[in-house]
């Protein structure tokens, strides 16, 4: 046998509209903690003085390790035969192999971690939307794509799900995957 509950017109529209409640509650909710994880990384790597960091990249046809050092706005970067310093305003690309010496302008929204690795976590803001893409008791991964149309790409964090600590970073562009293993 089944049973039928017939709605009146007012009862209806009060189950509608919590039911929309609790939706909209949830989502806010779900976005609220996503920024909330985003938070921790920033505090947990912004206030440190200095760090390094040991890595290893991954793409397609081209494997490598390499180490950066943080320091204020300052850095350093070694990455196979090449290496780049930088005082927060100038960086200076020496490639070992060639023996070049690039000099440029910092980029200051780059939030890639070669390019600039002292804001390579900071994506606290409305420069990015984020979303959780999966999480498990020991890690929890994060989408991220710019909220600036021109900027393509999108980010994926990765991060230690107790300690909010970075764990991976990888930068898809179309087809192109750059991974970034810490």
């Amino acid at each position: 046998p089944m049973t039928v509950i017939l709605l009146n017109r007012f009862a209806m529209r009060r189950l509608i509209t919590t039911i929309c409640l609790l939706m909209l509650s949830w989502s806010a909710a779900a976005e609220e903690g996503v920024w909330q994880i985003l938070q921790r990384v920033s505090d947990y790597m912004g206030p440190q003085k200095g760090y390094e960091v040991r890595f290893a990249i991954k793409a397609e046809g081209y494997n490598t390790e390499g180490r950066y050092c943080v320091k204020g706005d300052s850095y350093y970067i070694e990455v196979a035969d090449a290496e780049v310093y930088s005082d927060g305003k100038v960086r200076y690309e020496v490639d070992n192999e060639r023996r070049e010496i690039n000099v440029d302008y910092v980029n200051l929204s780059s939030r890639n971690i070669l390019d600039n690795p002292t804001r390579c976590f900071d994506f606290v803001g409305s420069d990015y939307r984020a979303t959780v893409v999966a999480q498990d008791e020991k890690q929890i991964t994060l989408k991220l794509v710019s909220t600036d149309e021109k900027v393509e790409g999108e980010i994926f964090l990765t991060v230690d799900a107790a300690t909010y600590t970075p764990k991976e970073i990888e930068y898809r562009l179309y087809d192109e995957r750059f991974n970034v293993k810490i």
